[in-house]
C-alpha cells in the first residue's frame, strides 16, 4: 500500500509541469547536465534515447537511455553508472533510475524545443526531496 502511494506521488510530481504543443523528437545525441540546488553543474552526460524496453519498479512503459559518455564531480550525486530509463507522456519527459525500488531518482520537465529544463529529485520511503535541476540539449 505504501509503495502504491509513493508511485502515485512520483507520477503526480513528475507531470506537474505546463502542457506544451511541441511533439517529442528525441532522436540523435543529447547533452545532459545535472546541477545541484545552487545551479552548479555536477554531472555531464552524452546520451541517446532508445526504443528498448527498460526494467522498472514503477508502472508505465519505460524505455532505455543509452549513456555514451559521462563525467561527474561527485559520484554520489547523480547515478551516471546506473541504468537509466525514460518515458514521455503529454509532452513531459521523465528520465529516471527506476530499477532500485523505493530509491528512485528522477529528472522531469516539459518538452518545448531542442532544449529541456526541469527538476532533479529523489523519491523513496522517506518521501520526496528536491536535489537540483537539469538541462538537456540536442547535439548537432
Amino acid at each position: 500500500m505504501i509503495l502504491q502511494i509513493f508511485r502515485v506521488l512520483f507520477i503526480a510530481m513528475t507531470f506537474d509541469w505546463s502542457v506544451s504543443a511541441y511533439s517529442a523528437d528525441l532522436k540523435g545525441e543529447w547533452a545532459l547536465q545535472v546541477e545541484d540546488q545552487k545551479h552548479q553543474p555536477i554531472a555531464v552526460l552524452s546520451i541517446k534515447f532508445t526504443n528498448r524496453k527498460a526494467d522498472s519498479c514503477l508502472s508505465d512503459n519505460w524505455l532505455r537511455v543509452e549513456v555514451l559518455s559521462a563525467t561527474t564531480k561527485d559520484d554520489g550525486f547523480f547515478p551516471i553508472s546506473d541504468r537509466l530509463s525514460y518515458k514521455i507522456e503529454n509532452n513531459k519527459l521523465t528520465i529516471g533510475r527506476n530499477e532500485i525500488c523505493d530509491a528512485y531518482l528522477g529528472l522531469g520537465g516539459s518538452i518545448s524545443s531542442e532544449e529541456i529544463h526541469g527538476d532533479y529529485y529523489s523519491l523513496g520511503m522517506a518521501g520526496t526531496r528536491a536535489l537540483g535541476f537539469f538541462s538537456l540539449r540536442k547535439k548537432h
